[in-house]
């Protein structure tokens, strides 16, 4: 029969929600709390095994009351369900964690220490190790890994498989020569899931993102595994999801860049466009006048300008000036339109010291 595990990670509980009023700050908090409640949901509608949470389950290794408890409750509301957590670069282990306080969680609560260790379900036929982080940045470190023989062996971990990051908790070397079913990552927060020789491994990404490096996968993780199989299926729950979006102005009004950037958006998303090309407007281009129009049609939204103002090429031919001369010696010598439009751009650009630029 297949242990059943479901796999999260980054949830950060208590992150601080910068950027937004004070009204959408709160509403994220407690949608940020209530993924793990919906994460909970999911472990109890699938029975299943084990609830693995590789690290950052909070975002300060000294989180609130509030929040400790809150979490408290829901883990236990698990049980018989086992859970095992992995403290983080984020909520590592220290005196004034909640993870270092003992009898603070529920029996069905497993914290992995800061050093090699392993809990072991006997009914399941299953061994879970893992160590937990104690600073707030991650050195390689997990050296001991003995798997046990004919039995499932699950290794949970938080940080980074790069070569030379400063979270590179073991590398990808290591895990070619592991024996082991499944590795439970945490750290990065766009979810992936990836082989390692003939081990299986996942990042499951963050259940709800932070920030707007946060436009990749999120959610969560369900596996199946026995000895000889491992099925694993991404999950989302996601509320808000993060867009980076890139808009060419290409000329438009900016009554004609508000109409086709509102049909980008959503009242329930974080949006960040970029505006690039050039503005031909008379009136000028402003990016603050467009981000207040466009703001009540977005949950949060970011604007960044790399718009430049665009060469009117006929105009400027005709006056009389060093732009104007520059412009008509330039159309006798050019070949052909193309030509001289590229060149005419290079050398409008010179002249008013303006670097890049499109016609």
């Amino acid at each position: 029969m297949a242990l059943k595990i479901v796999h999260c990670a980054d949830l950060h509980i208590g992150a601080p929600c910068q950027g937004l009023s004070t009204q959408n700050a709160a509403m994220r908090s407690g949608e940020i709390r209530d993924a793990l409640s919906l994460i909970a949901n999911f472990c109890k509608e699938k029975a299943a095994d084990a609830l693995l949470i590789c690290g950052d389950l909070f975002d300060t290794p000294t989180p609130s009351k509030a929040d400790c408890d809150f979490v408290r409750n829901v883990l236990a509301s698990l049980s018989p369900i086992e859970v095992f957590i992995v403290c983080g670069n984020h909520d590592y282990m220290c005196s004034q964690s909640p993870f270092a306080r003992q009898d603070y969680f529920s029996d069905n609560v497993h914290i992995f220490p800061c050093f090699e260790h392993s809990f072991t379900l006997s009914d399941k036929n299953a061994v879970f190790w893992g160590k937990s982080c104690s600073s707030n940045y991650i050195i390689p470190c997990f050296s001991e890994f003995t798997p046990q023989p004919d039995m499932i062996n699950i290794l949970c971990l938080h940080g980074d498989i790069t070569t030379g990051s400063s979270y590179n908790i073991i590398t990808k070397e290591d895990l070619t020569s592991v024996s082991c079913e499944y590795v439970a990552f945490g750290h990065i927060h766009s979810g992936e899931i990836f082989k390692i020789g003939n081990t299986q491994c996942a990042y499951p990404g963050t259940p709800e993102g932070h920030k707007f490096n946060d436009d990749g996968i999120t959610g969560f993780i369900y596996a199946e595994i026995t000895d000889k199989e491992t099925t694993v299926t991404p999950i989302s729950m996601t509320k808000r999801k993060y867009h980076n979006l890139i808009f060419d102005i290409g000329g438009k009004t900016t009554d004609e860049i508000i109409t086709s950037a509102k049909e980008m958006l959503n009242d329930t998303d974080f949006f960040r466009i970029t505006f690039t090309g050039d503005f031909f407007d008379d009136r000028g281009f402003s990016a603050d006048f467009i981000e207040n129009e466009l703001k009540p049609y977005a949950f949060h939204l970011e604007i960044t300008d790399e718009t430049t103002e665009g060469y009117i090429i006929e105009e400027l031919e005709k006056e009389e000036s060093i732009r104007g001369a520059f412009l008509r010696e330039l159309r006798e010598t050019c070949q052909s339109e193309e030509d001289f439009l590229l060149a005419a751009k290079a050398g409008l650009d010179a002249l008013s010291g303006r670097v890049g630029g499109a016609l």
